[in-house]
């Protein structure tokens, strides 16, 4: 066999690794260059392959980010989908362990999502439907929780959920540094959790309007109640 054609066989992959290769790729290029250096010729360089391959996995530039940070995340935001889902946890409870889930990943990959948020000005980027996407989908995970344990509505939660959430990148810079282990950074977060949603819940006063046929049949039941 031809030497050519044996580079060419042992070279040949199965698309999805071939696009998981890809993403380890553009992995290494976040990690040793920053976000700003990840292009489609770029990863082609990194991955020593063709712009035309990189294309036909990734649609664009802001594909290629998306796919990039799902790589990075996808692990710990299943985990943490699974720990919200718990109906017994109480919110210091589920905070704590949700938290300890990311600080768990690598600390190169928490600094890669962690300069996603800090490392663009506000200049277009191709970064920045993937940063709004990514937004949503921790907003997505975790408002829905809030809602269940305040009652207070979507509108009010988003600013307070990603409150929570950048406290968390904070928390983090200050264990990668060594300022503060993973269980106290953990214990800070939820007890700060605990104080924005539970006792912030109180003073609002305020839930999620009742259904009128919920309520009408509320009233009804108390009435019949009163007669017994």
């Amino acid at each position: 066999m031809p030497k050519a054609e044996a580079r060419k066989k042992r070279s040949y992959m199965p698309s999805h690794r071939r696009r998981r290769a890809l993403l380890d790729a553009a992995t290494e290029v976040v990690g040793e260059r920053g976000w700003s250096a990840l292009t489609m010729k770029g990863l082609a360089t990194e991955a020593g392959v063709s712009r035309q391959l990189v294309y036909d996995h990734f649609e664009d530039g802001a594909g290629l980010f998306l796919a990039t940070i799902k790589h990075l995340f996808e692990g710990s935001y299943r985990a943490t989908a699974e720990v919200l889902q718990d109906p017994g946890g109480d919110v210091p409870t589920t905070v704590r362990e949700s938290y300890l889930i990311f600080l768990e990943l690598p600390v190169a990959q928490r600094r890669a999502l962690r300069a996603l948020f800090a490392e663009f000005g506000p200049e277009p980027s191709e970064a920045r439907s993937a940063i709004a996407l990514m937004r949503e989908q921790i907003l997505g995970l975790w408002v829905p929780y809030a809602r269940r344990q305040t009652g207070l509505s979507e509108r009010e939660l988003r600013p307070m959920v990603w409150m929570l959430n950048a406290a968390a990148w904070g928390l983090s810079d200050l264990v990668d540094d060594g300022s503060l282990g993973k269980e106290e950074a953990s214990d800070l977060l939820a007890s700060f959790a605990a104080q924005v949603l539970v006792s912030g819940r109180a003073p609002r006063g305020r839930r999620e309007p009742t259904p009128p046929e919920r309520l009408r049949k509320t009233r009804r039941s108390r009435r019949e109640d009163r007669h017994e």
